[in-house]
């Protein structure tokens, strides 16, 4: 696979493992593909700087409360970030004190609010959830929310009129509108949510993901209906996190960050539940007790 292909698939959470190790491993050789990746994940460059100069002070952020704002932590999955070892052309994240920071919660869905269901297919408006089958579930035996006294249940890694071949993906997703919160500040959109399973077998192996599109455009123009390769192919930033399903019936949290500017008017979220063993040949993945509970929106911006 060659280094472009690799990049496109780290960048909409599809590589393997493997494959990030054979990108980091490119990357760290290649300055050109490393300007690429820069291009490619909206990041300005310039932000090197900023973590030289906090590098060259690491008493000083010792003492304060600080967040990573990280875009893509590619080397994590390899062999850990190297601070400031791409700083010829780029940095992947950098420490921001948390007393020069703005935290604003622009959504936030503990699935209490009245909704029983997602509606088919992905939204093209702010006010409802959309995506392959999902429902609204009280607390059970065996079955606890993380907050309040309800959580959602991913169903079917499809929905009713979608015919799909084959899928082991349940997708849900929900638009947000985050019209003029970043302004002419650096800011991104931080996304946050809890999951949770029921008991499996030793043969299966379900993960989470957590998925951030950065749009510009307005909703007018999204194309009707809209699905996921258009999303891919027109966000103007994107991030993505996978996480593994370790246990049973105890809570998970995970997040991913995106990249925000003035121009950005909406972020639309995506959250799945993927069957990874065993594989399909045919059909779809129906699950028996899989959950998710807190979803978070939240703008963090430069004072």
């Amino acid at each position: 696979m060659n280094p472009n292909e690799l990049i496109q698939r780290y960048l909409h959470g599809q590589a393997t493992d493997p494959e990030i190790a054979e990108l980091d491993r490119l990357l760290a050789s290649d300055p050109a593909l490393r300007r690429r990746l820069i291009v490619e994940m909206g990041i300005d460059a310039g932000l090197c700087e900023i973590a030289r100069e906090r590098a060259a002070q690491p008493s000083v952020v010792a003492r304060r409360r600080s967040v990573w704002l990280s875009w893509r932590p590619l080397m994590a999955a390899a062999a850990g970030i190297v601070f400031g070892m791409f700083c010829t052309s780029m940095v992947f994240g950098y420490v921001v004190p948390r007393t020069m920071q703005e935290w604003q919660t622009v959504f936030s869905e503990g699935f209490e609010s009245g909704i029983v269901k997602t509606a088919p297919g992905l939204p093209c408006e702010t006010s409802n959830w959309g995506g392959d089958e999902a429902e609204v579930v009280a607390s059970a035996p065996g079955a606890k929310t993380h907050g309040g006294t309800k959580m959602l249940r991913f169903v079917s890694a499809t929905y009713p009129g979608e015919n799909s071949p084959r899928s082991q993906w349940g997708d849900v997703y929900r638009l947000v509108d985050v019209r003029g919160l970043a302004g002419e500040r650096r800011a991104l959109a931080r996304l946050s949510a809890s999951f949770s399973q029921g008991a499996f077998t030793g043969e299966e192996r379900f993960v989470f993901r957590l998925g951030a599109y950065a749009l510009d455009q307005e909703l007018s123009t999204l194309p009707a209906p809209l699905n996921l390769a258009w999303l891919q192919q027109n966000n103007s930033a994107t991030g993505s996190r996978r996480a593994v399903l370790t246990s049973t019936l105890q809570w998970q949290d995970v997040s991913v960050e995106v990249p925000i500017t003035r121009d950005t008017r909406y972020v639309m979220l995506h959250l799945a539940m993927v069957q990874e063993q065993p594989v399909l040949e045919s059909g779809s993945v129906q699950f028996r007790a899989h959950f998710m509970d807190d979803v978070k929106l939240e703008i963090v911006s430069d004072r």
